[in-house]
């Protein structure tokens, strides 16, 4: 990565204490899986939320839903997301298009590289991940099973961006 270069991934929801987790925990698994030389290995990953409070743990039944499949986001603590985050972004993926609206009201600008996570799932019939605060844990499965969809063609994307940008 070139030096000065935006290196962060951010996952971006409402609260950040259940979507973006789940996808920032879903990322860091399937990217330590990637071979040493992976240019993605680079980039740092994080979640954040439209409308965060500071500090808040993952929801348990996200915590549930990612330990069921051998995935933990040990000492998550939700974050707002801020100008300095999206200084530093490289890509963007958010679980639904209104809160790319609500960051670009926000902040003025997004980053280049800004999506909706469904975005990269071919015949996905929607564009949004649903929230699953407040449901049972079937749901919260079924939330982290579509995010896991995303993340080998997000993988892929990230590949092709940094080796045009080497």
């Amino acid at each position: 990565m070139k030096k000065g270069q935006t290196d962060k991934v951010i996952f971006l929801c409402t609260g950040n204490i259940c979507r973006s987790p789940m996808a920032e925990a879903l990322f860091k698994h399937a990217t330590a899986a990637l071979p040493e030389d992976n240019p993605v290995r680079s980039l740092t990953a994080l979640s954040a939320g439209t409308s965060a409070i500071d500090g808040l743990p993952i929801s348990p039944n996200s915590e549930k839903a990612l330990e069921s499949v051998g995935v933990r986001l040990p000492g998550h603590g939700s974050k707002q997301l801020t100008a300095e985050m999206l200084g530093e972004c490289f890509a963007l993926f958010a679980m639904e298009q209104s809160h790319l609206q609500l960051a670009r009201l926000q902040f003025g600008k997004l980053p280049e590289r800004s999506f909706a996570m469904l975005e990269f799932v071919k015949g996905s019939p929607g564009r949004d991940i649903a929230d699953p605060y407040g449901y049972g844990i079937d749901v919260y499965e079924r939330t982290r099973d579509e995010i896991a969809q995303c993340i080998p063609p997000i993988l892929k994307y990230l590949e092709n961006e940094l080796a045009k940008n080497s």
